[in-house]
């Protein structure tokens, strides 16, 4: 069988042809930081580019987290100064599209637990979670407190953001509390 006349002008033949045109991924490094304490690379970003709007792959660098089995499931967290940071897989269908101005979808793949290693199981109401914005060519988080409970269910059909901002509230840095900042940065 043979194929149309012109059947190969599309976005098919320029990835074969010229793939040096085709958009290239850039690879970032993701830290936790605070301060004195230092930085942790918990994990790798891959990003398109984000003129308009680009895809990105999160993997979490599970080498620096821990193995606990909390309220009858596995999580990943760091224990560092008497607290511990629980990483949460985000359950449910996240696009993975990010822009210059909207880094949403890549804050619900950075969701975490707070907890001590003295409590029992785990509470989502002590969730913890990064308002993303681009500072140059980095990215930075602020850290936030919110109640992830909401997320026990699935979220109604449509709504990929069940997150309410007016839950969110800011945690100061302070010397009692581990509050990491989040900065992810190109390699």
């Amino acid at each position: 069988m043979t194929s149309p006349k012109g059947a190969l002008r599309g976005p098919l033949f320029f990835a074969l042809f010229f793939p040096f045109l085709a958009p290239a991924a850039e690879s970032y490094r993701v830290f936790l930081d605070n301060g004195e304490a230092g930085r942790l690379e918990i994990g790798a970003l891959e990003l398109e580019a984000v003129e308009k709007e680009g895809s990105y792959e999160f993997a979490l660098n599970a080498e620096v987290f821990g193995d606990y089995f909390l309220s009858m499931r596995p999580f990943k967290c760091i224990t560092h100064v008497g607290k511990m940071f629980c990483y949460l897989n985000y359950p449910y269908e996240n696009r993975r599209r990010i822009s210059a101005t909207d880094l949403t979808d890549l804050e619900y793949d950075l969701l975490f637990i707070a907890r001590t290693p003295k409590e029992y199981g785990i509470d989502p109401w002590n969730g913890r979670y990064f308002r993303l914005r681009w500072e140059g060519e980095a990215i930075v988080g602020e850290i936030y407190e919110t109640d992830l409970n909401i997320l026990a269910a699935p979220p109604e059909d449509g709504s990929l953001r069940p997150l309410a901002e007016a839950d969110m509230v800011p945690i100061a840095p302070s010397n009692s509390q581990w509050t990491p900042r989040l900065r992810i940065e190109r390699r």
